[in-house]
């Protein structure tokens, strides 16, 4: 009886152990979730020759924030990114990105958790922007 019961407690054990436990801020902020204040950590800007690597960022913070407008939609403000204003979620790794330099909207890739944000432009070489959560 004893060999029974060390048995089950010993699966149990096993079961507790391998469940996954959700990270606080996960179902808060949403894992998904792009909305909210970004602070910009570090950028990368590749010369074309695949040497690119992301830096730090130094001297004044910068900071981008994304507002809900619509469905699927909003703006941008900040200065850590200031050419961009606008923008439209196109799936859950791709955004519709509206700049002042450019007529046509830009498609970015995107990769948010509840407490990063990596942004990348579509550049021929490597670029990109990563941003934690304020």
């Amino acid at each position: 009886m004893k060999k029974i019961f060390l048995f089950l407690l010993a699966i149990a054990g096993i079961f507790y152990t391998s469940c996954k436990k959700t990270d606080r801020n996960d179902t808060e902020d949403g894992p998904g979730e792009v909305y909210g204040k970004w602070k910009l950590t570090e950028t990368m800007f590749d010369p074309g020759d695949g040497s690119g690597r992301y830096k730090k960022v130094t001297g004044d913070a910068k900071y981008l924030t994304i507002e809900k407008s619509a469905d699927k939609a909003g703006n941008f403000k900040g200065d850590a990114v200031p050419d961009i204003y606008a923008f439209r979620i196109l799936d859950s790794v791709r955004m519709e990105v509206f700049s002042n330099t450019y007529k046509m909207p830009l498609t970015y890739r995107y990769k948010v958790s509840a407490k990063s944000l990596l942004l990348n432009p579509p550049c021929i070489e490597g670029c990109g922007y990563r941003f934690v959560r304020e």
